[in-house]
Order: structure tokens, then sequence, then C-alpha cells
């Protein structure tokens, strides 16, 4: 079984936001919290854009994204790194997994698909068939028990196989994660607490590899007033780059975290507060 089990004696954390968008409230947040874990412990925090989903990119988003960062005093460490020039690394780690036998191509439709979106049919026992390509989760599947936030990290089930590669070719999410966060070096990553199952099927890779994960933390999940998580697919509304000393309170009081003094009105000030006052143990839920 395998943990998360980076030392906190080098840290290196990373926000990677996808291309798809300007930044939401919930993106902030995010963004924040990592930040602050980062900086509080001394580390370095980088920037990564996940634009490994040509078809749902949005190209103003690769100058959105780091203005709205350094408009709220989120400088990062290094230059921007993307995703997309990573796909030979992408393709070296598909080609181990694929040799230790944990692959199998699908030629399934969506509707054809089981619970959770998982290959039900006898793709994997075939031959020469073309369409995605999918990882055989394994029984003795690693935990997350020991979250930098979760007492009780919460994930309800996990698909019987996950696509790594795409019917049109293109690297999936999970596959281009898991490699990248370790190639890059992360200690720890911190990101919603939507992404509980992801973090567990990238530390899966992890483990088929051979290779130790980062330390995971999951922050509360941000919602509308109908209780519906912030995404850029329900329409949450871009954060407002002419307040952004209130954007920072308001993220800070959404990861519970104590509240600078009013006198305080530059964001550099704020996020001196909020570094200095981090604290992780009041973002369990």
């Amino acid at each position: 079984m395998i943990r998360g089990g980076a030392t906190d004696l080098i840290y290196r954390g990373r926000f990677a936001p996808s291309p798809t968008g300007p930044l939401h409230m919930g993106s902030l947040v995010t963004a924040l919290g990592s930040y602050l874990d980062a900086r509080s412990h001394g580390g370095e925090w980088r920037l990564r854009i996940d634009d490994i989903d040509p078809p749902r990119q949005n190209k103003a988003s690769f100058e959105s994204i780091p203005f709205c960062l350094e408009s709220h005093g989120l400088t990062w460490d290094g230059s921007i790194i993307l995703q997309s020039q990573r796909r030979e690394a992408h393709e070296r780690a598909l080609s181990k997994l694929r040799n230790a036998g944990y692959l199998f191509a699908c030629g399934c439709t969506r509707a054809t698909l089981g619970e959770l979106g998982a290959c039900i049919s006898d793709c994997r026992d075939r031959i020469d068939i073309e369409g995605s390509v999918r990882y055989r989760v394994p029984n003795d599947v690693p935990d997350l028990f020991d979250d930098l936030f979760l007492k009780k990290p919460r994930v309800s089930s996990l698909p019987k196989n996950f696509i790594v590669k795409r019917r049109d070719g293109l690297i999936a999410y999970q596959l281009a994660t898991a490699i990248d966060d370790l190639d890059e070096g992360y200690t720890h990553v911190i990101r919603g607490g939507d992404l509980l199952e992801s973090s567990l099927r990238q530390m899966i890779i992890h483990q088929a590899l051979g290779r130790l994960s980062p330390k995971y933390g999951h922050l509360p999940i941000v919602t509308d007033q109908s209780g519906n998580k912030l995404s850029k697919q329900t329409g949450a509304p871009a954060v407002d780059l002419d307040t952004p000393n209130a954007n920072l309170r308001l993220a800070l009081g959404i990861l519970r975290q104590p509240n600078p003094p009013k006198y305080m009105d530059c964001v550099e000030d704020i996020l001196r507060h909020a570094t200095i006052n981090w604290r992780r143990d009041v973002l369990a839920f």
C-alpha cells in the first residue's frame, strides 16, 4: 500500500488550472490555499497550465489566468509550465504501463459503458482493437487516510478501469497529471475536495510505476447559493479583478482562515498576514 510520503523538509507545490476560461472564485480559493500552504512552509509554488485538451481550451485563458493570479499577489516561482509540452514523457509512461500489463484498448462507446464510465465488455480480452486506452484498477488500491486536511477522506467508489489515452489520441488528464506531478518534483498537491477520486487514480498510477506519491491536501468545495459546485461549466462568474482585497478576504473566509485586520488595504499585507497565520487544522470537512 502506498501513501503520500513526501517530507516537509523540501516543499514544492503547484496550481494547475485548465485554460478553459477565466478563474472563478472556486479557482481562486484553490490557488490561494495551495499558495499559502507552500509559502507558510518556506516552499516553492509553481504555475502549470494543463493544456492537454485543445477542443475545450479558451486561448484568452493563457493570459487571463496568470494576470488574475498576479492581480491578487499570487506570484509563482520559475516560468509557467505548459502540460502540452510534456507529451513525450506521457507516452513513455504509457509504454511502461502497457508493458507491465496495466493497460488495454477499449472500443466501447458511451452507450455501452457501465457504472462510473467503466468498460464492462470483453475489450480487455481482445487484441488489435482500436479506441481509447484504459488502466485496469487493481484490488489493492492505495488510500488517502493521511490527507493533510481531511480527517476521513471519502472516496465513494472507483470504476474498474479508467481512460489514460482518449479515442482521439489525446492523453487523458489522469495520466498526464500523475506523471507531471512526479517528474516536476511536487512534494505536496493542494487541490479541491471534488478531486478526491482523481487523486486516488493518480496514486494508483504512481504505485504501478513504483514511485512515491506527493502528499495530498483537499480543500473545501466552493458552492453557489443553491449548493452547486462553482465551475466554468455551470457558468460561474469570473473573479472581479477590480476588487482583489475583497476577493482575498472572501477566499480566506471560505478557507476558514483568520481575517486580516481591516487596516490592511493591499494584497501584499493581506497575503503576508495570511501566510503567517495559515492553519491546516481548520480545513477538515
